[in-house]
């Protein structure tokens, strides 16, 4: 009869533990599910906000100088640089669209051209002479090459290689709408995250349970690494434009000033970049007869322009974020990997979150990791 008392005590004690800790398991579920639906309202704009919070973090410097400029005045502080953020961004990339634009249709008309001239009749032949002469036996074992008409072949790959530029860019211009909401959600996100960017971190770390101090080591380090990386992937698109440009010129090339531009461009897009540009070039040179300038191409390519790519841009970001740059490259690699160019930045991000959480737990553990 006793052991039941005791029981029932323990169990009525059970009982109201439970109950007195409901209230805050019942605060974290509509936490939880408040931010899933969050989440889930905000998903389509999710990368355009996180583009423009990385451009407020990059630029916050430029800003705080605006700010003294205007005494204080953080709304047209803002709105000044996001103006000058614009300029610096978006604008050089419209006159890239327009210039690749204008070359893809003088490509075309030059194809055709030098078509109806005969200039590729002594090129594109199975006869001797012919540039593919001495591929002729290998091939002619899969390929009927005798029934085929190799010129109209290559004239139509590189009519239709032009004509996908063009109707590539055209879609792009269909597309302006998407481009210009895109725009606009960038620039109000960012016009708020530069006046009021240091409201929403001094809030984001009154909710943290951190200390401050490493609070402000945390939100410090990944600020140095998101603008450690953006310096580092333009100054590493520049040296890649730049080295291919000149490339370019000593191969003889037509416009090279274009062409690194282009290149400069392109290192951006993941896994292709550079390649993308110089490849068909080594091939087109190929084709003209001008087979030193093909090779020299195509080793300037893979050994010079990409190893900028591989090499001086873990250096750069590693360099500037203070960690090391073996580590940067494979979180790079496995950035670009697993989520595509955004990859480039998250990776780095990802790593430097670690990095300061390790150091927090090496200061936190001190005297246990000594025994």
């Amino acid at each position: 009869m006793v052991k039941d008392v005791k029981t029932s005590k323990v169990d009525s004690g059970g009982d109201t533990l439970i109950l007195n800790k409901l209230p805050g398991y019942f605060l974290i579920f509509c936490l939880i599910l408040s931010f899933y639906f969050l989440f889930k309202i905000l998903w389509p704009f999710l990368a355009v906000i996180f583009v423009a919070a990385v451009l407020a973090v990059t630029f916050y410097p430029l800003y705080k100088r605006v700010l003294n400029i205007f005494s204080g005045w953080s709304r047209l502080a803002s709105l000044v640089t996001c103006i000058i953020v614009i300029l610096v961004t978006v604008a050089p990339l419209t006159f890239f669209i327009i210039m690749m634009t204008n070359e893809a249709v003088n490509t075309y008309e030059i194809v055709q051209e030098k078509v109806d001239s005969g200039v590729f009749d002594k090129y594109l032949q199975w006869g001797s002479g012919g540039f593919f002469y001495d591929l002729k036996s290998e091939v002619d074992l899969i390929v009927d090459l005798d029934n085929m008409d190799l010129k109209k072949k290559v004239v139509e790959v590189a009519q239709s290689f032009s004509a996908l530029l063009v109707s590539q860019t055209g879609a792009l211009v269909k597309s302006i709408s998407d481009l210009l909401l895109n725009l606009v959600i960038m620039l109000f996100a960012m016009f708020y995250f530069f006046k009021d960017g240091e409201k929403i971190v001094k809030r984001v770390g009154a909710l943290s349970p951190l200390p401050s101090m490493y609070e402000s080591e945390l939100f410090g380090k990944i600020s140095a690494m998101v603008k450690a990386i953006v310096i580092g992937v333009f100054l590493t698109s520049i040296i890649q434009g730049a080295i291919g440009g000149i490339g370019f010129a000593i191969a003889g090339i037509p416009n090279p000033v274009f062409w690194a531009v282009a290149m400069a461009f392109f290192s951006l897009v993941p896994i292709f970049g550079t390649a993308v540009i110089w490849i068909p070039a080594s091939i087109i040179m190929a084709i003209l007869g001008s087979y030193f300038g093909a090779i020299f191409i195509f080793l300037w390519g893979l050994l010079v322009v990409s190893s900028v790519d591989n090499f001086v841009r873990p250096y750069l970001i590693g360099g500037k974020a203070h960690t090391y740059p073996l580590l940067i490259f494979f979180v790079i690699l496995g950035g670009l990997w697993t989520m595509g160019f955004k990859g480039i930045i998250v990776g780095p991000l990802v790593l430097m979150a670690l990095m300061s959480f390790l150091h927090i737990y090496e200061i936190e553990y001190t005297k246990l990791l000594k025994k």
